[in-house]
């Protein structure tokens, strides 16, 4: 298969990726894509980095959409073969790019740290959040290791660190909450909150939806955090931001408000009578 080709079959099975009712075609296309580029990573000659990098693309995709299907099993299968390829691209690109902060370089990390982000949330799926924190823990240890402290890493790699820190308070919360909690279970998702809030206020811009809606998503795990460790000035504060970055976003922030009434409520049962007036004053009713 010629390389446009690919390409058109690869953006193909991407646009059916996108309705629910086509999902089934969609699947079926990037088995497809997903067979052509290993042929073609087989072919004799030089390995071709732009086939290998769209071969690890395709499989998360893929991946991703069987997580969407309810495929847990395919979702993490795809998923670790993923990890594997984009570890792969980002191996090869190091050694042609030796700065992590090159363009090249910070795409293929950020990749392989979202790869390892979304294995994480599907073996949660599965029923293992210590295999999710696990994931996560890889995560910001590869990006830690590669880039160093996500200020001065690329923009693409603190974009992906930025969500690694959220997913790992997400986790710690969840885990403070439901389950047994492993030593200041809330107090490192605070930390890590925070961590997200910081990278993703530095990279929120209103030309980019996605970014506000990112920041805002955050602050409504870091306030529930908050409320955990008993700081309930900071989360009264968080959730203003919160509630006030959401309004802004519409319909699109609707699933960010339900999070940040969450949290109000925590901060209701910890110190009942500074969350009433918080209440009294966003006109927030316990659900």
């Amino acid at each position: 298969m010629q390389p446009d080709e690919l390409t058109a079959l690869f953006e193909r099975a991407r646009t059916l990726s996108q309705q629910q009712h086509t999902w089934a075609e969609a699947d079926r296309v990037w088995g497809e894509v997903i067979d052509a580029y290993r042929a073609a990573l087989r072919s004799s000659g030089p390995v071709n980095r732009r086939d290998q990098q769209q071969l690890a693309r395709a499989l998360w995709r893929r991946g991703m959409l069987a997580a969407a299907r309810g495929d847990l099993t395919a979702s993490t299968t795809l998923g670790q073969e993923a990890v594997v390829a984009f570890a792969e691209v980002h191996d090869a690109v190091r050694r042609e790019e030796p700065s992590a902060t090159g363009p090249r370089r910070d795409e293929a990390l950020a990749e392989m740290i979202v790869a390892l982000l979304d294995l994480g949330e599907s073996a949660f799926a599965a029923g293992q959040p210590a295999t999710r924190l696990a994931l996560i823990g890889r995560a910001l240890e590869v990006g830690l290791h590669t880039a160093g402290p996500p200020p001065g890493a690329g923009p693409k790699t603190r974009e992906a660190m930025g969500t690694a820190y959220h997913n790992h308070a997400n986790a710690l919360v969840h885990r403070a909450l439901t389950g047994d909690p492993t030593g200041d279970d809330a107090r490192e998702a605070a930390l890590a909150a925070s961590r997200a809030a910081e990278l993703r206020q530095a990279l929120a811009d209103p030309s980019r939806p996605l970014s506000m809606w990112e920041l805002a998503n955050t602050y409504a795990v870091y306030a529930q955090c908050l409320a955990l460790i008993g700081d309930f000035d900071r989360a009264r504060t968080v959730l203003q931001l919160g509630t006030e970055l959401a309004n802004l976003l519409g319909p699109a922030g609707v699933e960010i408000v339900a999070k940040l009434r969450v949290a109000a409520d925590m901060v209701q049962l910890r110190q009942p009578e500074a969350a009433d007036g918080e209440r009294r004053r966003w006109g927030w009713r316990r659900r």
